[in-house]
């Protein structure tokens, strides 16, 4: 989800998959959340982790040892204070959304719909979105960066 009304700049922390995720996922999985991460400190934006909670479509992919990653508005969680403080701080007075309410009020409502998207916040989503493609796209081995051989020691 990119578009959520009252967003955030969340980014899948990939060190939070589920104990039972096949090892070979995680040191990829890592790698996308640090190319977003780095995306958005780049581009001066604030961002927060999100967790790897099983609760999307990248559960199925992360339990056959498929690297994911990737990037959550938000959903039916709150946005707290100081979120919303920190985001104004960074984006600009009233760029930081409202405190104390979902940041999605309408997710999976009738309400929730093309109209009820905050604009600002899903283009820098797409925009971290479309960087991210672009990368993995012009990787010479896109396989080595997903699953990178371990380091022996």
């Amino acid at each position: 989800m990119l578009g959520s009304s009252n967003y955030m700049f969340g980014i899948y922390d990939g060190r939070t998959a589920k104990n039972d995720t096949p090892p070979k996922a995680l040191p990829g999985s890592n790698q996308v959340t640090a190319l977003f991460r780095d995306w958005f400190i780049r581009n001066k934006l604030p961002w927060d982790y999100t967790d790897f909670s099983g609760r999307s479509d990248y559960a199925a992919f992360l339990a056959e040892g498929i690297v994911a990653g990737g990037l959550f508005s938000g959903a039916d969680d709150m946005k707290t204070q100081k979120q919303r403080d920190r985001y104004d701080k960074m984006l600009g007075q009233g760029l930081g959304g409202i405190s104390g309410i979902t940041h999605d009020p309408c997710y999976h409502r009738a309400c929730d719909s093309i109209q009820n998207i905050n604009l600002f916040g899903y283009e820098k989503m797409v925009q971290a979105a479309a960087y991210a493609l672009e990368f993995l796209g012009r990787q010479d081995d896109l396989k080595a960066w997903l699953y990178p051989a371990r380091s022996t020691r």
